[in-house]
């Protein structure tokens, strides 16, 4: 199914100046970038309230834009699990709206994490003021970034991809991502087609747990091989210069390979010793071919490997998943049963099969088994098989 969206896409600086973005930097210390000329229809300046825990970045009206049609806020933050800055949209009249009552993980110390707002049109059309509040805390502010997008129609392949914003470096945030709400990822296997995504690790895990090693292993049951597949996760904290290794069943495959960024990105951020990190969360894949799987349990396993100048940051995890492809012939019911989730993240909800005394096995808690889950039994047991 084919769905027309209406996405936003960033000017590349290079094209129009009048794109730049207005940024303000307020770790290691208060500056504030190059006035851009969107802005001159703004009758004040950004203004930085340390005493009072916020900053105003004024936004100009739309009215008097060409090309401009909303704009989009990036904060970048020291994200200790307690929820982040908050977000709100002030009016030339003074009326308050709130946009975010959090940008952060709640719960999750990620460290440097960085989001994106999107300011739609119909809130900024007579412009106004985005306020950001860090109360107690705004010292674990590092930096704001408004930037001018355009509108463009846009159309999306799949009825799961809902796109809201194109980054420079092409990277599409979904709505969600750009909402300022919490990022609830699906639990649970699913199928799409003849894929199944096996959920290993939703929910976010720190890889570098105390005592772990930095390894994580997922055990994933198979009735049959795939004829390929992928593991995907998203990784936050992770330096540059380290890299996560995956090995199945004992045989290393290579690096969960990170998207690629733009180096102008807000995000990218330099540290006091002239080191570069990139804040929040960042997609990773790595292909894994057939032959590497096999019958009964299959061993996933993904390794930390820190650089010589890796700080030692925690890393963490989340939509971690195994997406298998099985030919067409396959009943994908009978292919996968639930997954040996790690420690410290959500069960999943696998497809259900059928046991030889012909009662049905859903998901039931990795806590309950002693030893790795059953293969799953065929839908059709033949008179031989034995209880």
């Amino acid at each position: 199914m084919m769905i027309l969206l209406l996405g936003m896409a960033m000017f590349p600086a290079l094209r129009a100046a009048s794109f730049d973005p207005m940024v303000v930097t307020l770790q290691p210390k208060i500056s504030m970038g190059i006035t851009p000329t969107w802005m001159a229809g703004t009758s004040n300046a950004p203004a930085i309230h340390p005493d009072s825990d916020f900053l105003d970045l004024p936004v100009p009206s739309l009215n008097s834009q060409e090309e401009i049609g909303c704009f989009a806020l990036t904060v970048v933050f020291d994200d200790n699990g307690d929820g982040g800055p908050v977000v709100e949209w002030i009016s030339k009249q003074g009326d308050h709206t709130l946009l975010s009552a959090g940008l952060g993980d709640n719960g999750v110390a990620l460290g440097l994490n960085a989001r994106t707002l999107l300011i739609p049109q119909a809130i900024a059309l007579d412009g106004g003021a985005v306020r950001v509040s860090f109360a107690s805390r705004f010292s674990r502010l590092i930096s704001t970034s408004l930037r001018p997008a355009r509108e463009l129609g846009v159309a999306a392949l799949g009825e799961n991809c809902k796109a809201a914003l194109i980054a420079d470096s092409g990277h599409v945030l979904s709505e969600e991502e750009v909402s300022g709400s919490d990022i609830r990822p699906n639990t649970g296997d699913r199928t799409d087609g003849h894929v199944i995504h096996a959920d290993l690790a939703s929910l976010p895990v720190r890889l570098d747990f105390p005592g772990s090693e930095g390894v994580m292993e997922s055990v994933i049951p198979l009735a049959e091989k795939p004829v390929g597949s992928l593991i995907q996760a998203e990784v936050g904290g992770l330096d540059p210069e380290s890299w996560i290794e995956v090995s199945v069943n004992g045989e290393s495959r290579g690096t969960l390979a990170p998207v690629a960024f733009s180096l102008n990105d807000p995000s990218v951020v330099i540290s006091a010793d002239g080191h570069l990190r990139v804040a929040g969360w960042r997609g990773a894949s790595v292909y894994i071919p057939a032959r590497l799987w096999t019958t009964g349990d299959n061993s996933v396993v993904l390794t930390l490997h820190r650089s010589g100048t890796d700080a030692g940051t925690p890393v963490y995890l989340r939509k971690v998943s195994g997406d298998l492809l099985f030919p067409a012939s396959t009943t994908l019911n009978n292919s996968i049963s639930a997954a040996n989730i790690p420690q410290n993240s959500q069960a999943t909800n696998a497809p259900t099969g059928t046991l030889s005394n012909g009662s049905l096995y859903g998901n039931p808690s990795p806590n309950l088994f002693h030893a790795a889950a059953p293969t799953p039994i065929p839908a059709t047991p033949s008179p031989t098989t034995q209880n």
